[in-house]
């Protein structure tokens, strides 16, 4: 992949994930702001992971993309799509062999995977563990947010703070990663308490990453990140593994969201224990 292809495949992977005319018109239509905040996204990964970032061309046109990361050793597929008119052609399965190319050497290696059947057993016949999710949804019972979650804003100074969390539970920080996810308008959230630490990444209330060394603290800050989504707006909390649920499900379903079924977390080799902890999709 290079810049010149950006465009392109930020088109095929926005609209891999629309099942409906309705969400590809929604994609189509998204203002300019979302568009250059979603391609900056694409520049972070040629950035930091060229080796990672790989394109299908057929006839000059790119028609699928596949673009992984690796960060202190733990390799991760951040995104990986086909055109429609290209998939059972064998076009996934050699992007994705590509991208997995670029795990050589690494202890661990995770993926957050759609609920396409194809793309499940490419992952499980890589070695990969599936672990199935949940999703919640709706707009939040702001009657039972929490007065006082204990939880405050954070700064660039808790960067450190969050690699720290980061490696005891993923077996690596995310870096660069996290700072490119605050610079294009996720806030964070931290807290620090006896008991134990962890901070949040969050947009307009959905959280794109939960992780903490406690399942209080988690709790918390999941109630923080609900907390801040603007009066009357959907939100989602996603990645809601069996490891999670006893801490993150109560606090979705007081809270007014319903549950329903997701893509899997895919995980092989060596990684921490993973909880409690909400991932992000593309970075993990």
């Amino acid at each position: 992949m290079t810049s010149g292809d950006v465009d392109a495949t930020y088109l095929i992977n926005s609209l891999a994930f629309a099942e409906t005319a309705e969400e590809k018109e929604r994609v189509h239509a998204r203002p300019p702001e979302e568009v250059e905040r979603r391609g900056a996204q694409y520049h972070h990964f040629l950035k930091h992971d060229p080796e990672g970032a790989w394109v299908a061309v057929d006839d000059g046109r790119a028609v699928g993309s596949a673009v992984a990361v690796v960060r202190e050793g733990v390799w991760i597929l951040a995104l990986f799509a086909v055109a429609e008119e290209y998939r059972g052609t064998g076009t996934g399965k050699r992007l994705f062999d590509h991208a997995l190319a670029y795990a050589a050497g690494c202890r661990g290696a995770m993926i957050a995977s759609s609920t396409h059947p194809a793309a499940m057993r490419r992952y499980a016949l890589a070695g990969f563990t599936l672990h199935p999710t949940l999703m919640a949804s709706g707009v939040v019972r702001r009657s039972v947010l929490p007065a006082n979650p204990g939880v405050r804003e954070g700064t660039d100074a808790d960067l450190e703070l969050a690699a720290s969390v980061d490696r005891l539970l993923r077996g690596a920080a995310h870096g660069p990663d996290l700072e490119i996810m605050l610079r294009t308008g996720a806030r964070l959230l931290v807290a620090e308490r006896p008991a134990g630490r962890g901070y949040a990444a969050v947009w307009e209330g959905s959280p794109a990453l939960v992780a903490a060394t406690h399942p209080e603290v988690a709790a918390d800050l999941l109630w923080a990140c609900l907390a801040g989504a603007p009066e009357g707006k959907e939100v989602e909390v996603r990645w809601i593994s069996g490891l999670q649920s006893p801490w993150a499900v109560p606090v979705v379903l007081k809270a007014g969201l319903s549950l329903s079924p997701t893509g899997p977390l895919c995980f092989r080799g060596e990684l921490g224990p993973l909880a409690p902890y909400l991932p992000s999709g593309p970075f993990l």
